[in-house]
């Protein structure tokens, strides 16, 4: 009988060592899988980072250039508005000396228009589609 005992004992602990290795196969194994899941997950999430930086970059892109195109555009209207200012100054004391002039002189001015009107308006010898200065008048 103790060799039934040893017999006995000794296949448990084979049974044992069996069902111990089943067991660290089945967790290797579903370790592998979830390694292998979260590298799948890992490069589907990296490509869709990568996605979704070349769209910003393409957004950055035109956003950019729209900005380029806004700040060209301010600058023109900046030295138009400088220009306008200018120019309004120059007919302003225009007017204040051509009104000095007509009141020097008792209103005898060659300058009056045919609606009685003494006021000198420069921009009539270039014609009514151009409102330039006189070129002589500097302030």
């Amino acid at each position: 009988m103790a060799n039934a005992e040893k017999t006995s004992s000794g296949s448990d602990i084979d049974e044992k060592k069996r069902k111990r290795k089943l067991s660290n196969r089945e967790s290797a194994r579903r370790s592998r899988l979830k390694k292998q899941k979260m590298m799948e997950d890992t490069i589907l999430e990296i490509s869709t980072l990568e996605r979704r930086i070349k769209e910003c970059s393409e957004r950055c892109k035109v956003a950019r250039q729209r900005l380029d195109s806004v700040e060209s555009e301010n600058a023109v209207l900046i030295s138009e508005k400088t220009w306008l200012s200018s120019y309004v100054r120059d007919l302003e004391n225009m007017m204040a000396t051509t009104s000095l002039t007509l009141t020097q002189s008792g209103g005898d001015d060659q300058n009056a228009n045919a609606d009685g009107d003494c006021r000198r308006r420069p921009w009539q010898q270039y014609g009514s589609d151009s409102l330039q200065p006189l070129a002589s008048f500097k302030t």
